[in-house]
């Protein structure tokens, strides 16, 4: 009976010296090899395996996202009124920047005033032809010295270039007299 011989393919020479460079060469590329081989699969399965962490990692900071962008949205009302509020408050202060300061003239005509007269109505406004601040205010007085003073007092107000009394009245029946008055004010740069 014939027997079968089995045949081997060995890549390591069998006759040649194990110690030859060529042999050498070929079993430290065999061994490297595998390890090679080794590390490059942990490689795969550790790519492959962090893909399921990445997914999710990414899939929450979609959602983050997709929260924080709700909120922008939500507030870009708020943001546009917000902005429509400030320009709007510019405005307002650019505007009384521009204007006369008032104060200092309701200062002066109240040191002018005594304290015996009441102000029924008074309206300081800026004089477009004349270009000055100007006062329009009727006035009561229970006494004539107090109207006297008053008209005085506003002569010698440095703040006041012009007085001029429009009406001076009493009524019989009435134990107090009516005064209307018209004032045009010194312009501040030539005031003290």
């Amino acid at each position: 009976m014939y027997m079968a011989v089995k045949k081997e393919i060995s890549l390591l020479p069998q006759a040649e010296n194990p110690n030859s460079f060529s042999a050498r060469f070929l079993k430290w590329l065999t061994t490297v090899g595998r390890w090679v081989i080794i590390v490059t699969e942990l490689i795969v399965v550790s790519a492959f395996l962090s893909r399921f962490w990445l997914d999710r990692r990414n899939s929450d900071l979609s959602e983050v996202i997709r929260q924080q962008q709700a909120i922008i949205d939500s507030t870009g009302y708020f943001q546009a009124e917000f902005t429509s509020f400030q320009q709007r408050l510019n405005t307002i202060r650019e505007y009384y920047s521009n204007q006369p300061q008032y104060k200092e003239r309701l200062d002066s005509l109240t040191k002018s005033t005594p304290t015996d007269l009441i102000y029924n109505n008074l309206a300081i406004q800026r004089d477009q032809e004349l270009n000055k601040v100007t006062a329009s205010a009727s006035l009561i007085a229970y006494r004539e010295d107090s109207i006297v003073d008053f008209i005085t007092n506003l002569m010698l107000n440095p703040n006041i270039e012009t007085v001029e009394i429009t009406k001076i009245e009493k009524k019989a029946k009435e134990n107090n007299y009516s005064l209307s008055i018209y004032i045009i004010f010194a312009d501040q740069d030539n005031t003290t």
